[in-house]
């Protein structure tokens, strides 16, 4: 796309932001998991492809194994992740912590289980183990080798799941999947498909201009297009003695 289109783009994004989406104060705010890189791996590999009530069960599943152990999950790093991975072999981790979904539909595809399991090791051959850890490298400008790594874990070469992976780390993002195309491109009135790399560009240009972050936009557009209630959900009254 020129500069132009993506300026006109932009612009159709944003009126349909803004027609079909409450104000933006009134928006929920993505949560992620801000000290835990173990469940962010896990969702950002699981989500792929799936409706997310099967990845909550994922993630309940990793928690309560991690609580049984005596551990916290939402404070896990990979080495824990790892670790859990060392006791039970794929196979078992697969049948009872995942789901025994595959990183695709293509006869013999590998377990996403496994794929958790060796994102987490090439993660941590580049010195990456927490959320800390990762964020640092986003700041310095360290990603590009770690994104490398990522997509040459089976089913992972688009990059959609390590945007994902970045934006439950909290580090700023977009992740392009069926919810967030449907939606602009919809409102960008494209007949054929944009790139991921220009579904990406145009909501973080239409960010910028409404004042919000990347993440907490695309997270209300997959709101919207999921389903889901986008506003905050309001305070209740305290209650009165009567």
């Amino acid at each position: 796309m020129t500069d132009n289109d993506v300026d006109k783009q932009t612009d159709l994004l944003i009126t349909t932001v803004e027609a079909k989406l409450p104000p933006s104060a009134e928006w929920t705010f993505p949560g992620g998991y801000p000290n835990s890189l173990a469940l962010g791996v896990i969702d950002a590999i699981q989500s792929m492809g799936v409706r997310y009530g099967s990845v909550v069960k994922v993630v309940s599943r990793y928690c309560h194994h991690r609580d049984r152990d005596g551990g916290d999950a939402y404070t896990d790093g990979l080495s824990e992740l790892r670790t859990t991975f060392d006791e039970l072999g794929v196979a078992e981790w697969s049948a009872t912590i995942g789901n025994g979904h595959r990183t695709s539909t293509a006869p013999g595809a590998p377990l996403k289980a496994e794929a958790i399991y060796r994102a987490a090791n090439a993660l941590t051959s580049r010195g990456i183990n927490s959320v800390d850890d990762l964020q640092k490298a986003a700041s310095n400008g360290e990603l590009d080798g770690i994104k490398a790594a990522w997509r040459a874990v089976p089913g992972q070469k688009s990059g959609i799941s390590w945007r994902y992976l970045l934006m439950l780390a909290g580090v700023p993002g977009v992740k392009p999947d069926r919810m967030i195309r449907r939606f602009v491109e919809g409102a960008a009135g494209k007949s054929s498909a944009l790139t991921d790399a220009a579904i990406a560009t145009l909501v973080e240009r239409a960010a910028e201009k409404l004042d919000v972050s990347s993440s907490v936009l695309d997270h209300t557009i997959w709101r919207h297009q999921s389903g889901r209630e986008v506003r905050k959900p309001m305070d209740r009254p305290a209650a009165v003695s009567v």
